[in-house]
């Protein structure tokens, strides 16, 4: 298996944990489990507990009840009991990275302030009014094993045209830097924010053949060709991600690649506790399935070949 892949898988399971583990402090603190030891309903629980956020507080009690944690039938909420177990390999040690752990502590406070309201300025979830916090994310090291990933699968070489489809700020350097003054890089974002910042780097690098646009990738028309597609990260914004995959697969040259890097929903089974701190971003809908992005691969026009890569990588060829 790619080294950059096993990483990748191994440091987004500890993340899935961590938030696991943050989800059951939150029910700790509120007094939640200790309510739900008899049953109670749930009307009644989120009147109880004293919270402002009650749509928030609602959304915490559905991602109990995804996970297990708690059960709930003809409208009563009970805890059924859980036990959680994290498990840690000498192996597996070796691969995780230090500086995400930060950022889902951060993810937690936030989180917080959103039981007193989903407006609270220390939410900084908004692509353009926490755009540097968004950088500080793009700029971890796990986000830099990824797009590393990314530049290995799709063999980025000097003189190759890429497209980065929510390239976010950090992507137009570092992948741009791999094609090379005698190739293009394109890079596509809905947030000034972010571009703003991006331009900024590409400017002071003096990287001309980067090419940054704003505009959302649900209405991007295929006009040019590349030899390479990255979309990473950016599916789970989209309320048709399989839509939008076929259209970064028309913009292939045959023999081009796509490359999709998402924690698919079928290879992590306690996502849910992740997607309820990422659902402070207005724009997140869901982390998708494999299993539902190959099919919408497997259905577009062109002759493709997909194949995973670890637990969240998929590499799409045009082959005609």
């Amino acid at each position: 298996m790619n080294p950059l892949a096993e990483i990748l898988d191994r440091n987004l399971e500890a993340i899935v944990d961590l938030s696991l583990g943050h989800l059951l402090r939150l029910g700790l603190k509120y007094g939640i489990f200790r309510r739900l030891a008899s049953g109670m309903p749930r009307e009644e629980l989120l009147s109880v507990i004293p919270v402002s956020n009650k749509a928030y507080l609602g959304r915490l009690i559905d991602t109990y009840v995804s996970l297990g944690f708690v059960e709930e039938s003809d409208g009563i909420l009970k805890m059924p009991g859980f036990s959680y177990e994290f498990n840690l390999s000498a192996e597996d040690a070796g691969k995780l990275l230090s500086d995400w752990v930060q950022i889902v502590e951060e993810l937690y406070k936030m989180a917080d302030y959103a039981f007193i309201s989903a407006e609270h300025p220390k939410i900084l979830m908004d692509f353009d009014k926490g755009a540097d916090f968004w950088d500080m994310r793009l700029l971890m090291e796990l986000n830099r094993t990824y797009r590393q990933l990314a530049a290995s699968l799709l063999g980025l070489e000097d003189g190759m045209r890429i497209l980065d489809l929510g390239c976010g700020s950090v992507s137009p350097v570092e992948l741009g830097e791999a094609v090379g003054p005698n190739g293009k890089y394109v890079g596509v974002d809905f947030s000034p924010g972010l571009l703003s910042i991006a331009k900024v780097r590409v400017r002071n690098a003096r990287m001309d053949w980067v090419v940054l646009r704003e505009m959302d990738i649900r209405k991007l028309v295929v006009k040019n060709t590349y030899d390479a597609v990255v979309m990473s990260f950016v599916l789970e914004y989209l309320e048709n991600p399989g839509a939008a995959v076929k259209r970064a697969i028309g913009t292939l040259e045959p023999g081009g690649k796509l490359v999709i890097i998402e924690p698919f929903r079928d290879n992590y089974p306690r996502i849910a506790a992740l997607e309820f701190f990422e659902s402070l971003t207005r724009e997140f809908t869901r982390f998708p399935s494999s299993e539902d992005i190959i099919a919408a691969v497997e259905e577009s026009p062109y002759d493709v070949k997909v194949e995973p890569v670890g637990k969240s990588a998929l590499l799409v060829t045009r082959l005609m």
